[in-house]
């Protein structure tokens, strides 16, 4: 087992559930105390389970995300606050995820005595008739103030934005000023963005609008254009792409997300979090944890699914997570844990897509698609996928892969 150094916090409360959401999240509370009470105790007490049932620590990186976390009341953010930093003592990097309505001195007054490091803001757009269609709770005059605010705590500062939204009929085609939204953002002082593609889910407020017409999809080549006027922006202010969504100045890469990306071991506790443990043999351990509205206590814990990972799934799952950054595949790693060099495995995928694929930033032996190749990261993945279903690991039976 590979000791988890990566800790994720789910706290599932939102003031609104915004139109394209289909994550697990349950509203903020009417009533009283209690039940913000219960919830942050219980998360505290079953990260603390975990860590000591994997012998994790000391945390590399923890972040807190939702939901909103800062939704939370102030007295109950707080001592979710204090309680992980008494478990996960000095991490190198402390990630909180807020939105702009409910982000305010108290909370950030918060993080900081308790030892956050970055502050993560969802702000989605600057346009307000496009934060109306996303079924935002704040409006871009919010998003601007909030921002400042952040930036001023001395909290080194990411914000997401969205792309490939939709759009009323009557203004298909107006041009999205993607690239000047962005640089303000930098401007406030973000130096990391994520810009996301809106993945439309089924049965979302926004599916059912775009299924009957009242919005129209994004054409596709404006999306295009948009993202690279926004990406040739982020670039001459120095941000790198260092992942498919995600650009960072130099040295404000998100750390506890190149875990995931690595594949790291990490410990995820809160409704609705998941942990995943690397095991020996390839393998890894899969942990949900429960779901269910108002079961905050210990009981909860028995509501946990746990799953094994096959060896041939985990492979997978470490290409789709390392081809998703510049710093790419570790080779050595890759062999080490799963018994075969990579060459080996995919020699097909890897022979059609030489002119796509170079060193990564990982130096070592890596392997990374190139600036191109990540936009084609789904083309690639398929083939790797068909491959591995047709050949398996080399020398091994199919039997020798299955759960």
């Amino acid at each position: 087992m590979i000791a988890p150094a990566a800790l994720y916090i789910h706290v599932p409360l939102c003031r609104s559930k915004c139109a394209y959401c289909d994550f697990f999240s349950l509203p903020v509370p009417a009533g009283g105390d209690e039940t913000y009470d219960r919830l942050v105790a219980a998360t505290l007490d079953r990260a603390g389970v975990l860590t000591e049932r994997f012998e994790a620590g000391p945390y590399r990186s923890v972040f807190v995300g939702g939901g909103t976390p800062t939704a939370l009341p102030d007295a109950a953010f707080a001592r979710l606050l204090r309680g992980l930093a008494a478990l996960a003592p000095d991490p190198e990097e402390w990630t909180v995820e807020a939105n702009p309505e409910s982000l305010s001195p108290a909370k950030l007054e918060a993080m900081l005595a308790a030892g956050v490091t970055r502050l993560s803001l969802g702000v989605q757009s600057l346009d307000d008739g496009l934060l109306r269609i996303l079924g935002r709770p704040h409006d871009a005059e919010l998003a601007l103030k909030a921002m400042e605010l952040a930036s001023s705590s001395g909290l080194e500062l990411s914000a997401d934005l969205m792309a490939s939204l939709p759009e009323p009929p009557e203004t298909r085609g107006r041009p999205r000023e993607l690239a000047a939204e962005a640089e303000r953002l930098a401007e406030l002082g973000a130096v990391h963005l994520s810009i996301y593609d809106l993945v439309l889910e089924g049965g979302t407020p926004l599916a059912a609008s775009l299924a009957s017409g009242r919005l129209s999809p994004r054409p596709e080549e404006l999306d295009c254009e948009e993202r690279e006027a926004a990406e040739a922006s982020l670039a001459a202010r120095g941000f790198r792409r260092y992942e498919i969504s995600n650009y960072a100045l130099p040295g404000s890469e998100c750390l506890h997300n190149l875990a995931y990306w690595r594949m790291d071991s990490y410990l995820g506790a809160g409704p609705g979090a998941v942990s995943t443990i690397r095991t020996e043999g390839g393998c890894s351990l899969r942990i949900e944890e429960w779901r269910e509205p108002g079961r905050y206590g210990r009981e909860a814990a028995e509501l946990a699914r746990e799953e094994r990972v096959p060896r041939l799934e985990s492979a997978f799952e470490a290409l789709m997570m390392a081809f998703r950054t510049r710093f790419g595949l570790d080779l050595d790693g890759f062999a080490r844990r799963f018994g075969c060099e990579l060459a080996e495995l995919l020699p097909e995928t890897l022979a059609s897509w030489e002119g796509r694929l170079g060193p990564g930033w990982g130096g070592g032996r890596s392997l990374a698609l190139d600036e191109v190749g990540l936009d084609l990261q789904n083309r690639f993945l398929a083939d790797c996928l068909g491959e591995l279903e047709r050949t398996g690991f080399p020398g091994r039976s199919r039997a020798d892969i299955a759960p």
